[in-house]
């Protein structure tokens, strides 16, 4: 009984999650769809050159910055490759929307607002199932491909054959046989993804640099039209309407509130994520050469060549045991040996300013009569409850006198002559520093290094840098990039803030339902007014265009309130936080938790603003498409009988 209610709760799991993924999907692309629709109809009032040549240059700029900002460590944080790249990502980013609003336009003249919208999701939607059934992915082909086609029944149901009908039929077809690219030969799906990636790819680009600047243009252009006037005047409803007013400022609260705390979260996330990298790029090099056969000879004349690369400040030979070590006291610890070169280890991490004790100077290789000295990590001495001066004995698993049993393990006498610490309590719990030929007697080794620290002018460009660098030496080299240390825990990292990010996102879908509703009842409200506009000639796309404006204005007004909060907010995060510490009385921060991050930091991303403001304007222009659909559809006959 136990088992068979494990199996049907686990069953309803499963169908809970595949229904939320599906409706996640269809709202996706419903939003998506209307979000292009009216976009088309705002492009479409765009006749002025004037308009458009300013929405062009202005949204280049936008795009500039965004690109400049991902093909850098960013905008902030990288001023030298800002300079270097911003002009000619600013010309290329200028000729694209220039080129992409010339082909809108053409295809503006030529389709209907919603076929423009319905060919855009099937070619977009036909590149993904392509790309994912070239790649092996035919289960997600599949799924499309039931889901369209139940799409394509639904609306056929509803509105009969039409373009979005067609639309959802064909590419319910083409889902399916895009399946079969699975067992297609590798050559031929290798051409199929890329042809996949490659149509999703320029769909996005028509849309982002051709659509979107033309439908600012238009919206700039038709600034004096009547749908401007009724918008505004609607939005500001009178004494009678306060409950619709009402309603509008929860909406654009609820965008308010999205923006604002998705840029707030995001940019804590990203400081956190920052100062997990200074500290690990504190106390590790930029980057790490080896030698195919492990240790290597004459490593002083390797580093000599890697200075000799302009964008290499510091090279440092190393040399790694592993061993355990016993304290006055007698614990015993698992400790990691690092050999270095006291003169030189200062040039490639920042062990000589994490000193709290002692002196690199003291990191003598040792003789018959002085014991070699030894840096250890604060937390392993007060672990062994040694300090400054103390003896320490390591012990080698390997290389003691022999025994019956094997060889005995060895042991070797150090004398700590320096005591660091770090932001990272694990690290000063195993990691200790001595002499690298101390290091090599460890380990009865030659005068070998294992490895190369080396630092650069940007560890952004490590990898460029690296492979340069050990192009020089010979393909006997490789290198191993800062990043390479923790990928899982950098992962880990991003994964959290697309998680997050997505949870947060549904306060401004919840905001778009609102927009629905709130357009919905206006219509209701002022369905006499429509009916009199119609009466009096105005088309539906006029109609239609009003209740866009409304709905546009609204999003653009929470967006713009939420980004100046979000801004703001994080601009003051240390203070808003000693304040309510101060308040509640509670320690946001421990240092046994955050390892000595005693305040929030906070790290603002262009790119993640950009795609936060991208996605509550698609939520607030695809809200408006229904409603607008149904004011158009007021028939004045009907709606003036009992006026």
């Amino acid at each position: 009984m136990a088992e068979l209610l494990q199996n049907l709760g686990g069953g309803l799991a499963l169908s809970l999650i595949v229904a939320l993924a599906t409706g996640a999907v269809v709202m996706t692309a419903l939003f998506a769809v209307a979000a292009v629709v009216v976009l088309a109809r705002f492009a479409a009032l765009a006749h002025r050159i004037a308009p458009i040549l300013v929405a062009c240059v202005g949204w280049s700029v936008a795009a500039a910055l965004v690109a400049v900002d991902l093909s850098t460590a960013g905008l902030l944080q990288d001023p030298v490759g800002v300079r270097e790249t911003a002009l000619p990502t600013a010309i290329a980013c200028l000729v694209a929307v220039l080129l992409a609003a010339l082909v809108v336009r053409v295809a503006l003249g030529r389709l209907s607002e919603a076929t423009l919208g319905w060919s855009a999701l099937t070619a977009a939607s036909l590149g993904v199932a392509v790309a994912a059934g070239a790649a092996g992915q035919g289960g997600v082909a599949l799924f499309l491909a039931g889901l369209l086609a139940v799409a394509a029944l639904a609306v056929w149901r509803r509105l009969g054959a039409g373009p979005p009908v067609r639309a959802l039929g064909a590419l319910a077809a083409g889902c399916a046989l895009a399946t079969l690219l699975g067992a297609a030969p590798l050559t031929l799906r290798f051409e199929a993804e890329r042809v996949g990636a490659s149509a999703v790819a320029l769909v996005g680009s028509a849309i982002v640099f051709g659509l979107v600047p033309l439908a600012v243009a238009g919206l700039i252009d038709a600034r004096g039209r009547a749908e401007w006037f009724i918008a505004l005047r609607y939005l500001v409803a009178k004494r009678r309407q306060t409950f619709i007013s009402a309603i509008t400022a929860i909406c654009i609260a609820g965008v308010a509130a999205g923006v604002w705390l998705i840029i707030t979260v995001l940019s804590v996330m990203n400081g956190f994520e920052r100062t997990w990298r200074e500290e690990i790029i504190g106390n590790r090099a930029h980057f790490t050469v080896h030698h195919s056969a492990g240790s290597f000879e004459n490593y002083d004349e390797v580093v000599e060549r890697l200075l000799a690369e302009p964008r290499v400040t510091g090279a440092s030979p190393f040399f790694d045991a592993e061993g355990m070590v016993r304290g006055e006291n007698g614990g015993i610890a698992g400790i990691r040996i690092h050999g270095v070169d006291p003169a030189r280890i200062g040039s490639v991490t920042d062990l000589e300013q994490d000193l709290r004790a002692g002196s690199l100077d003291a990191l003598r290789p040792g003789d018959d009569e002085e014991d070699p000295g030894i840096l250890i990590g604060s937390e392993l001495a007060g672990a062994l409850g040694i300090g400054e001066g103390s003896p320490l004995v390591l012990i080698s698993p390997f290389g003691g006198p022999p025994t019956p049993f094997g060889s005995a393990p060895r042991l070797v006498r150090f004398r700590v002559v320096g005591i660091f610490k770090t932001s990272f309590f694990q690290y000063d719990e195993v990691f200790t520093y001595v002499h690298i030929r101390a290091a090599q007697h460890f380990r009865r080794a030659g005068d070998v290094a294992e490895g190369m620290e080396v630092r650069t002018t940007d560890y952004y460009r490590s990898v460029q840098i690296a492979r340069d660098a050990v192009a020089v030496l010979g393909e006997t080299f490789y290198s191993v990039d800062w990043k390479q240390y923790f990928p899982a825990f950098f992962q880990a990292l991003k994964t959290e803030r697309v998680m997050m990010m997505i949870l947060l996102t549904m306060i401004m879908v919840v905001a778009a339902f609102a927009i629905v509703v709130t357009l919905v009842m206006m219509i209701m409200e002022k369905s006499a007014d429509i009916a009199i506009l119609k009466a009096m000639g105005a088309e539906d796309g006029t109609v239609e265009r009003v209740f866009a404006i409304e709905g546009a204005l609204i999003g653009s007004v929470g967006t713009v309130l939420g980004l100046v909060a979000g801004l703001a907010v994080t601009s003051r995060l240390g203070w808003i936080q000693q304040r309510a510490e101060a308040l509640v009385g509670i320690d946001a921060l421990p240092a046994t938790v955050y390892q000595g991050i005693s305040e929030l930091p906070a790290e603002l991303d262009v790119t993640q603003i950009a795609t936060v403001i991208g996605i509550a304007m698609v939520l607030a222009l695809g809200g408006t498409w229904v409603p607008s659909r149904q004011a158009a559809r007021v028939d004045p006959a009907e709606a003036l009988r009992y006026e």
